[in-house]
């Protein structure tokens, strides 16, 4: 029982870290289950109070907010002597050490801005538009996403992935080259784009304008609903759904299941793209 004590702050740490960096969704789920034993809980709170500051405890208490941070019931007092110092001070140093090693090889992802309009529990950064207004979002990676009037957007980088959601309105992304593939989902479509410039538009539910001004973008051939009666089965035709690649100065359409693409001149891609507003600059965490 000691020795699962003894891993507790070691364990406060490395969520501390992956809260810094952002949480997966199953990271999210993990840490709920995690954070069920109060023993848990006071470690965490009290490594954030002592590494970090009311930010991350803010955060935390989106996690489990119920109950959370409440202070523990009074224990006896009791001298510390020189050795019992010692110890605790050792203990802090082990707890620190695998925070100080994930946040170096997650370098770039920890920045603490905080220009989202709202970060959602599991690490979700969302941004939105007014009608009329544009805004530019700097991702810490270096890509850049341009958002048209009443857009939102959903941003939630992993250790493996960089994941874009756009749930309405328009968007033009400069993704930057990065071993992370960089992948978005709009319009119940789903995209993986190389270094490349792209304008996404949802038209409405199902429907889809997609220009290419650089690199590649795949459309991913995923159906819309897989059958689940022996009727849908008999006309479901699995070869419909290949994953498509957009090129540079190409456009494509795309609406429920149809996809017809087309090429553009230079001049032609700008011009969809020339809604575009000066740099200012919003940094995302």
């Amino acid at each position: 029982m000691a020795a699962d004590a003894d891993k507790i702050p070691t364990e406060a740490a490395v969520w501390l870290a992956r809260l810094e960096r952002g949480l997966l969704p199953q990271e999210g789920i993990t840490l709920r289950a995690w954070l069920g034993q109060p023993a848990h809980r006071e470690a965490i709170v009290d490594a954030a109070k002592l590494w970090h500051g009311p930010d991350i405890i803010a955060v935390l208490a989106q996690v489990v907010p119920v109950g959370f941070g409440n202070p523990p019931p009074p224990r006896p007092k009791r001298r510390l002597n020189a050795t019992h110092a010692l110890i605790a001070l050792c203990g802090a140093l082990v707890a620190f050490a695998p925070f100080a090693y994930v946040q170096h090889i997650m370098q770039g992802m920890f920045a603490s801005h905080s220009a989202a309009q709202r970060h959602m529990p599991w690490g979700e950064s969302i941004y939105t538009t007014k009608p009329g207004e544009t805004r530019i979002v700097a991702l810490s990676e270096g890509s850049t996403v341009t958002l048209n009037g009443h857009s939102q957007l959903g941003v939630l980088f992993g250790a493996a992935s960089r994941s874009a959601n756009l749930d309405y309105g328009e968007a033009i992304f400069h993704t930057v080259p990065e071993r992370r593939p960089f992948e978005l989902n709009a319009g119940g479509r789903h995209f993986l784009a190389s270094p490349s410039i792209f304008d996404v538009r949802i038209i409405r539910e199902r429907a889809i304008e997609l220009t290419v001004l650089e690199g590649d973008v795949i459309v991913r051939g995923l159906p819309w609903q897989w059958p689940d009666t022996p009727a849908q089965a008999r006309l479901f035709n699995p070869k419909v759904f290949a994953d498509t690649t957009v090129g540079p100065l190409q456009a494509a359409s795309l609406e429920d299941a149809a996809f017809s693409r087309y090429p553009l001149t230079a001049a032609a891609a700008d011009a969809r793209m020339s809604w575009r507003p000066e740099p200012v600059l919003y940094v995302a965490p």
